[in-house]
C-alpha cells in the first residue's frame, strides 16, 4: 500500500504549481489551466485521504469535483471563445486596457 504522505507531497506540487501558474500569467487559458491543476490537486488529496482513512463517500465526492470541474471547463472555453470572437484576443492585460479607455 502506498503511504498517504506521498499523495499528499504530490498534491501539494500540484497545487504550488497552480499558484505559480495564477501568478505568473497574464493569459485568460494559462491562468484557467492553472486553477483547473489546483483543483485537482484538491482532488487528489480527497480521493487518498478517503482511501486511507476508508470512506468509500470520498470517491463520490472526488467523482463529482471532477464533474464539476469538468462542466467549469467547459462554460469557462465557451466564455472566453466569444470574448475571443468579439475583441480578437484573449490577453487579459489588453483586455482590461481596452475596457478602460472605453
Amino acid at each position: 500500500m502506498i503511504p498517504v504522505i506521498s499523495f499528499a507531497i504530490i498534491a501539494s506540487a500540484l497545487f504550488s504549481i497552480g499558484i505559480y501558474g495564477l501568478a505568473s500569467s497574464r493569459n485568460i487559458v494559462r491562468i484557467l489551466l492553472s486553477s483547473e491543476v489546483i483543483l485537482n490537486s484538491a482532488i487528489l488529496f480527497v480521493f487518498s485521504l478517503g482511501y486511507y482513512l476508508g470512506i468509500y463517500n470520498a470517491f463520490l465526492i472526488a467523482l463529482f469535483g471532477i464533474s464539476m470541474a469538468l462542466a467549469e471547463v467547459v462554460v469557462a472555453f465557451s466564455i472566453l471563445f466569444l470574448v475571443f470572437r468579439k475583441y480578437g484576443r484573449i490577453d487579459e492585460e489588453k483586455l482590461t486596457k481596452g475596457a478602460e479607455k472605453q
